[in-house]
């Protein structure tokens, strides 16, 4: 009898295991529907690529404002490109960004199994298969697949009623802040859903406390080599400007945010401007992109999920208070950033908790629901089909219908530009945040086709970049007006602002420029696309004439 109960699970494992199969490779298809592998990386992956270079060539300097571990972890991979060009390493990149995003099926599997059985829990990870800002994000070569991959693998260990499992959420926790610097709030959120959900279990403060002790030493690397190169163990790009007001403050060299604590703005503004523009904004941030990232099918499942969870009866109570406070911790961690970078893909790595969450009204309506009608297990199975089929298919009509995939002529485009503005411009370039210098520093690297292999993170890109390539610099200025932006940025040398029709960032007024340049005589065109027969991206560039500029103001 027990040789039979063996087989029979064997074959459940089986099936299982031909499930996931099935859904990672339907997952792959649709990652790769994204991909152009003729097109370069060119933004913060292109960061990502020449950091993975630099620790190839023995040079393990950090960034200041990103993390180490993904490029430490592409530089492996990196030793075994022989004779390749920069394509070949933005393909490696992004190959491993899907091959670690695909990694996530199987783990959502695992993790969902501790909530529900086989079936839900295969549900579960075709709902995280299908998810396509995960599966666009995936084929860029950023950091957030393996972030998530390892925050959830985090989780999964912190699901158990034996308290020891804390030391392995805590030493996965530490490469967590390897990937991202703000990962050190994993730290905090687990450290904190534990000590809730623990504190009564045998062995549990010596188990956080061993705890600690691997976490520490998985992150002392970090805190030593950050405290060789910049003083400070906890050093950020963003910790003396985190607190300027918003991106635009923030990034902007006019307005003079070098020392932004949350005391002096507080001393400067008050503290209730404090809590509307970094608390209350960022909350509202947080909302709404939540409701962007849960398009197309998980808008409908959260909202009953989340209700259907406080009445859980078929789920572990413990497993879900622990998924309810590590997703608010999670989310409470990010207030502050989002209200200044209101970034969709930093909330990417909360959709698995999201998810699990989503299951439940599936579960119930499945199991009891159906009950009512008296339909069979296999006319249940059925139905779960249909529900995984019908993510399936609103997952596909989003990416062919919300995201631009294999646009070469789009990319074309804004290789063009930045060509011209390398081989045309002299002078300090508003900063515009959009397509126009996406390929700048691509463009400037393969100038030299073969140097980049030679970039380490201390000398940075300067080293390997011609500097008879590009005259061409670059600032950011912030003003309510276009009158504004150019009084503020000629004491910084502001020679040249680029214009959309539409999407001008941060400075809307400019969309007035593109449209009515007529009446803004000390502005002298120098690129339009329209004279090029762009089809994509409508755009102009002018050179500022500061003489004209003081006539008009007399």
């Amino acid at each position: 009898m027990s040789e039979i109960k063996n087989n029979i699970k064997e074959i459940a494992k089986t099936k299982v295991l031909f499930y996931l199969l099935i859904i990672s490779f339907i997952s792959l298809c649709l990652k790769f529907y994204f991909v152009d592998f003729s097109i370069p990386v060119n933004s913060d992956n292109l960061d990502y690529l020449l950091m993975g270079i630099s620790y190839v060539n023995g040079d393990f300097s950090q960034s200041v404002h990103r993390g180490a571990g993904w490029p430490l972890f592409v530089s492996f991979f990196y030793q075994f490109i022989e004779n390749g060009n920069l394509l070949d390493y933005s393909n490696t990149i992004r190959i491993l960004g899907i091959s670690i995003s695909t990694l996530t099926i199987p783990l959502m599997y695992l993790v969902s199994r501790k909530f529900f059985d086989h079936r839900y829990a295969l549900l579960s990870a075709g709902l995280l298969a299908f998810e396509p800002h995960l599966n666009y994000n995936s084929t860029f070569g950023l950091s957030e697949s393996i972030f998530l991959v390892t925050v959830l693998f985090s989780f999964y260990f912190l699901l158990n009623k034996n308290s020891k499992f804390i030391i392995p959420s805590l030493l996965i926790a530490g490469f967590a802040w390897w990937i991202k610097l703000d990962g050190f709030f994993i730290f905090l959120i687990i450290s904190v859903t534990y000590l809730i959900m623990f504190r009564k279990k045998k062995n549990w403060i010596r188990n956080f406390i061993f705890g600690i002790i691997v976490f520490s030493l998985i992150v002392s690397p970090i805190l030593i080599q950050k405290n060789e190169q910049f003083g400070d163990p906890f050093y950020s790009y963003y910790n003396d400007k985190m607190f300027a007001g918003s991106y635009e403050d923030l990034a902007s060299e006019n307005t003079g945010y070098s020392n932004a604590s949350a005391s002096a703005y507080i001393e400067k503004n008050g503290v209730f401007s404090f809590i509307e523009n970094f608390i209350l904004k960022g909350l509202y941030n947080i909302f709404q992109l939540l409701i962007r990232i849960s398009f197309p099918y998980l808008m409908i499942l959260i909202p009953f999920g989340i209700f259907f969870s406080f009445r859980a009866f078929d789920q572990d109570n413990q497993y879900v208070k622990t998924n309810w406070i590590f997703l608010l911790l999670a989310m409470g961690s990010m207030i502050i950033t989002l209200s200044i970078i209101a970034e969709r893909r930093y909330l990417f790595y909360l959709l698995p908790y999201f998810i699990i969450f989503s299951i439940i009204p599936i579960q119930r309506v499945t199991e009891y629901g159906l009950n009512t009608f008296s339909f069979t297990r296999k006319q249940k199975d059925i139905f779960l089909i249909i529900v995984t089929s019908i993510a399936l298919c609103l997952s596909i009509y989003f990416i062919v219908y919300h995201y631009e995939s294999n646009d070469t002529e789009f990319e074309n485009e804004k290789l063009f530009l930045s060509e011209f503005i390398i081989q045309n411009l002299d002078g300090k370039l508003m900063r515009d945040f959009g397509p126009s210098t996406e390929y700048i520093n691509y463009k400037l690297i393969i100038a030299e086709p073969e140097k980049f292999k030679e970039f380490t993170n201390s000398k940075g890109l300067e080293y390997i970049i011609n500097e008879n390539v590009s005259k061409v610099d670059f600032t950011f200025i912030s003003g309510e007006s276009v009158k504004d932006v150019i009084e503020k940025g000629k004491e910084f040398e502001l020679k040249y602002i680029v214009v959309y029709k539409n999407n001008n960032v941060f400075h809307e007024f400019f969309s007035d420029v593109y449209l009515n340049e007529e009446k803004y005589p000390f502005l002298i065109k120098i690129f339009d696309s329209n004279d090029h027969n762009f089809t994509k991206i409508e755009v102009k560039i002018f050179e500022i004439n500061y003489n004209k500029f003081n006539d008009t103001q007399k």
